[in-house]
This record gives structure tokens, C-alpha cells and sequence, in this order.
């Protein structure tokens, strides 16, 4: 993942984050829905950045939880043991308010994982602008 893709999926997450968070403050019904897209999304950002291969979002639960699936499709058990830990938690969560700061958690530390995220003064410099 270059620089400009890594700042890029960055600003992607951030924007999930906020858009989950309208969600939230609205109320709005399609909230879990949400929530566990937001997740699913989440997850295969930070396998790209890890450069791990994808997980299809209906096998992500076993990939991190099952070492039966491991074996059964010869993977290695997920790289960053913090990032499962938090992530397992907020799959498991189902109050709107604690799943909303859940999100927030894990979206922060792939933000420290992936170098750090500020939205103020954020833009993409390209090769042209260079």
C-alpha cells in the first residue's frame, strides 16, 4: 500500500466513523446494520494494510475466533492480537452506546497502527503537486 492509498483508506475509515455516528445520533433503525457493515469494512481495510489476504465478511468471525478454520482452510491465526481482542469485542457488543464508543476504539488503533490520522489541514498531495 502506497503512501497516497494508505492516506486515502485512512480518510475512508474516518469518514465510516462519522458516518456511524450520524447513524447513531439519529437513531436511525438500520444502525446495527450499519454497525456490523462498518465493521466488516473495518476489518478488510486493516488486512490490506497488513497486506493479509482478504476474508470474505461471512468467514471473518471464524478467521479470528475458530481455530478449527484455520486448520480446515491451512491459514495462520491472525497477525496483531490487540487488533482481535478489540475487534472480537465490538462484534460481540449490542448496545447502541457501547457499540458506537467499540467502533471508535478500533477504528483508533488502526489509526495508530497505520501512523496516526488527523482530519485538520488533511489532504492528498499528488505526483503532480510534488
Amino acid at each position: 500500500m502506497n503512501k497516497t492509498v494508505l492516506e486515502i483508506k485512512k480518510y475512508e475509515l474516518r469518514d465510516a466513523l462519522v458516518n456511524l455516528k450520524d447513524c447513531y445520533e439519529q437513531d436511525k433503525m438500520d444502525f446495527s446494520f450499519t454497525y456490523h457493515n462498518s465493521l466488516a469494512n473495518l476489518f478488510l481495510v486493516y488486512c490490506q494494510y497488513l497486506n493479509l489476504e482478504m476474508i470474505p465478511f461471512y468467514q471473518i468471525y471464524a478467521y479470528l475466533e475458530d481455530p478449527i478454520y484455520l486448520q480446515k482452510y491451512s491459514k495462520s491465526a491472525f497477525p496483531d492480537e490487540d487488533f482481535r481482542e478489540i475487534f472480537m469485542r465490538a462484534m460481540h457488543e449490542d448496545n447502541a452506546e457501547k457499540m458506537m464508543a467499540s467502533y471508535e476504539a478500533v477504528v483508533e488503533y488502526v489509526f495508530i497502527q497505520m501512523g496516526g490520522f488527523h482530519i485538520d489541514g488533511w489532504h492528498i498531495k499528488s505526483p503532480i503537486e510534488s
